[in-house]
């Protein structure tokens, strides 16, 4: 018994004529006796009395048109479900992020996207860039999204855009008015409140300070960028930090580009190389076409303070 002779079946069923029947299904009616009557035996019952007036269904023959209408119907919906999802029009997603990343286009993308597909579920998991890694490794996460780049081969990074970092300071620290950009030697007298110390960026970020003749005092870091901005506006000390976490207006805080081009927080989103996810390349072209408003509009903003 395959889904096909139950079609053929409930047509017969319906029509109550083999003839008819086949005009339906666009079939001559010798192949649809055939696959009646093959049904029949995989059943080892007769389902229709045969007569010059037609097939009239036996009471197995009714007992099966219920089952096999519920069978059918089960079947096409399984294939509407499986084609959307192949066409990325249901599913789910799993996202990695840290949480800088969440100062930028990706969360306006996240509410356009549950928008316009709001069949497609999505999960976001906080994890540092190498925890994302393994977890997309692992399956565990479909893409992640941090401020650098994958070096494994299983995997692909791809630029979401590029962003440079800033120093952040107390409004009224005195380099905040003073200086159209400072370079990291300014600051090596300064207490530091970093994120996450663990993170590739902030790794790049006290190397360099080292290569600019000092060890930074950090004397707190978090994984929450609410924290270390809140800290900075209560003058407890200075930071180093994604563009991005600079586009929302704090009265206490000030930032100021930062002189030193090799350094940078350009955000990435890394994907598996073999991965084949319709879902998750319709919300990688959403993101590209929403960074690209958002980026405009950080331009027009900073044109207009200028």
């Amino acid at each position: 018994m395959d889904i096909r002779q139950l079609r053929y079946f409930i047509s017969v069923a319906e029509e109550g004529n083999f003839s008819r029947a086949a005009e339906r299904l666009h079939i001559s009616q010798p192949p649809l006796s055939q696959q009646i009557k093959a049904l029949e035996a995989s059943l080892r019952v007769t389902l229709f009395v045969r007569g010059r007036h037609g097939a009239r269904l036996t009471r197995a023959g009714e007992a099966l048109l219920v089952r096999a209408r519920s069978i059918v119907s089960d079947c096409d919906s399984v294939e509407k479900f499986v084609r959307r999802v192949a066409d990325g029009l249901e599913g789910y997603l799993r996202i990695g992020i840290i949480n800088s990343v969440m100062y930028g286009p990706l969360p306006r993308t996240m509410h356009a996207f549950q928008k316009h597909h709001p069949a497609v579920e999505w999960t976001l998991h906080e994890l540092l860039p190498d925890r994302q890694a393994d977890a997309l490794v692992r399956g565990q996460i479909d893409v992640g999204f941090a401020c650098n780049a994958s070096s494994r081969d299983e995997l692909k990074s791809i630029l979401v855009y590029p962003q440079p970092l800033v120093v952040a300071l107390s409004a009224q620290h005195p380099l905040a008015s003073k200086r159209s950009s400072l370079s990291l030697s300014a600051l090596a007298d300064e207490s530091f409140v970093l994120l996450n110390t663990q993170s590739p960026v902030m790794r790049d970020v006290l190397s360099a300070c080292m290569r600019d003749g000092f060890h930074p005092r950090v004397l707190h870091e978090s994984i929450d960028p609410e924290t270390v901005l809140s800290l900075v506006g209560a003058g407890v000390g200075v930071s180093v930090l994604p563009q991005s976490l600079s586009t929302t207006p704090r009265e206490n805080v000030a930032f100021v580009p930062i002189k030193a081009p090799s350094l940078s927080a350009d955000l990435y989103a890394t994907i598996r190389r073999d991965d084949a996810l319709p879902a998750l390349d319709r919300f990688l072209a959403l993101l590209a076409q929403v960074t690209e408003e958002w980026r405009s509009e950080l331009t027009a903003r900073q044109d207009d303070d200028g």
